[in-house]
């Protein structure tokens, strides 16, 4: 059975993301189980492209999980990205999970949206014994897309299946809260709550992400990003009406799939993402490109100079590299670099503060 984790990051997995967990102490795994959303395959959606290009995207895949998550860790595998084009969708979860479990050595779960909800009736007997062999599972619930009510159904569909009820996890995503009021999101939410511990499934999780999309619009310099998700679970627990509830978040990024950025017509501001104990404390600088030597640097001072918010060079990787740069200058890194030292602190303050 699948770990009884206090903290579920959502990972894009990008390189950034991968990077941060190599650096991740066993200490600091503890309680930590991650979900990795699995990138988009470059090929057709039609089964023939599918499966000549599936071996080498499987094979890529299961090198990045071996360096960058330890053998005895679980993994929550999502594949709803991989070929959204593709009809097959729960069939497309089962081998994927199945081969990267075989690849990789490592306790793969799949994670079963509603994509794969949709398809699962169209299992073959063979992808519907390999699913079930892979459970655990994780019933992935967006409260921005169902009604609270549906749930009960979902996870007797998934029973019917042969899926036995304490075989499934629930996670209620929230998914996007950017520019909601914690208070608002609370109210929002505790149906779903209320149906998902009722289901009586393994355990349920709440999830969702506030950071935005672009930082387009916010000046350089120093602005708190209220992390909304984080408020209103610290409002839910404090009730205590579901004291079992488990906690998700996606770290540092926006939970939307993230676009792909050309470098010659997109030039990113160089800046810290710092999670704190309600904000993301943002420092923001000049555009990568043309930006001035020890532009990254100068933002790390300004960091570990403030007591308030920063919490020392041993807390986490990430915390280590922004002590070094603000004491030794150095280049100003590339964006997948800066989004390594914001996943590295975020998750690791995170999970301590479960």
């Amino acid at each position: 059975m699948a770990a009884d984790w206090k903290y579920l990051p959502i990972l894009k997995w990008k390189r950034g993301e991968q990077y941060a967990l190599r650096e991740l102490t066993q200490e600091q795994w503890d309680s930590v189980t991650p979900l990795i959303e699995l990138q988009a395959i470059d090929a057709a959606p039609d089964l023939t492209a599918l499966r000549a290009a599936l071996p080498a995207y499987l094979a890529e895949v299961a090198a990045q999980i071996e360096k960058s998550i330890p053998q005895e860790r679980q993994i929550f595998v999502d594949t709803h990205l991989v070929s959204q084009g593709y009809a097959r969708q729960a069939s497309l979860l089962a081998v994927i999970c199945e081969q990267l479990r075989r690849k990789t050595k490592r306790a793969i779960y799949p994670v079963v949206g509603a994509a794969a909800m949709d398809s699962m009736g169209a299992l073959s007997a063979n992808a519907k014994e390999t699913l079930l062999k892979l459970a655990p599972v994780l019933l992935r619930v967006r409260s921005d897309q169902i009604d609270a009510s549906q749930i009960t159904p979902l996870v007797a569909d998934l029973v019917s299946s042969g899926i036995r009820k304490k075989s499934i996890h629930l996670l209620i995503d929230q998914y996007s809260l950017v520019s909601r009021e914690p208070g608002d999101c609370v109210t929002t939410i505790k149906p779903y709550l209320t149906e998902a511990v009722a289901a009586s499934c393994a355990s349920v999780t709440l999830g969702g992400g506030s950071f935005p999309m672009t930082l387009t619009g916010i000046k350089a310099g120093v602005k708190d990003i209220p992390r909304i998700e984080w408020r209103a679970w610290k409002m839910i627990a404090k009730a205590g009406e579901f004291p079992q509830l488990r906690y998700a978040d996606y770290s540092v990024t926006n939970p939307a799939p993230l676009p792909e950025i050309d470098p010659k017509t997109v030039n990113p501001s160089i800046t810290i993402r710092y999670a704190t104990k309600e904000d993301w404390h943002l420092l923001k600088g000049r555009g990568f490109k043309g930006a001035p030597a020890g532009e990254y640097a100068n933002l790390c001072k300004l960091l570990v100079t403030n007591p308030a918010v920063y919490c020392g060079k041993h807390f986490s990787f990430g915390d280590g590299k922004y002590f070094a740069l603000a004491n030794g200058g150095g280049k100003n890194g590339v964006p997948w670099t800066w989004r390594r030292e914001a996943t590295s602190h975020h998750i690791v303050f995170t999970a301590k503060a479960l």
